[in-house]
């Protein structure tokens, strides 16, 4: 077992993540893994919250769009490495992640209402065609009980 209780491999998978180039089997410092982390997650905190605050504060679509998207990704950074995050870490990571969250609930990004419109349009449709095929089965009904 190695650093907090990980195996050599999880060890490595980690050092992977926060070191850049580094190579298999590569012997590495506990210390200089945790000072890797402690930088790749700042890294990450900064660049996830500076997107978000420019997706609400921006006035240029584009802008939004693209930061949205940066931000998005290192969301997804964040949750691949909370893993080897120590407390104080996890805290952080979650804060900005739910800075995320609120930022998500008021930028409306394009794809996702384009989305959301096929998917109203899709229950539209299908609604109709079910009213008008329950309206036909009725009036189907009453006739057949009319001539019989």
């Amino acid at each position: 077992m190695g650093l907090f209780g990980l195996s050599r491999k999880e060890k490595e998978i980690w050092a992977s993540i926060v070191i850049q180039r580094i190579k298999p089997d590569m012997q590495i410092d506990d210390g200089l893994l945790k000072n890797a982390t402690e930088i790749y997650i700042n890294q990450h905190i900064r660049i996830l919250e500076e997107s978000a605050r420019l997706v609400l504060e921006s006035k240029n679509n584009k802008t939004r769009e693209d930061r949205y998207e940066l931000a998005l990704q290192h969301f997804s950074t964040l949750s691949k490495i909370r893993k080897y995050a120590d407390k104080n870490q996890k805290k952080r990571i979650a804060d900005a992640q739910d800075y995320f969250m609120i930022m998500n609930e008021h930028y409306k990004h394009p794809e996702r209402i384009r989305k959301q419109e096929k998917q109203k349009l899709k229950r539209q449709k299908r609604d109709s065609f079910l009213e008008a095929y329950g309206t036909m089965e009725i009036l189907d009904d009453i006739f057949d009980d009319h001539n019989n």
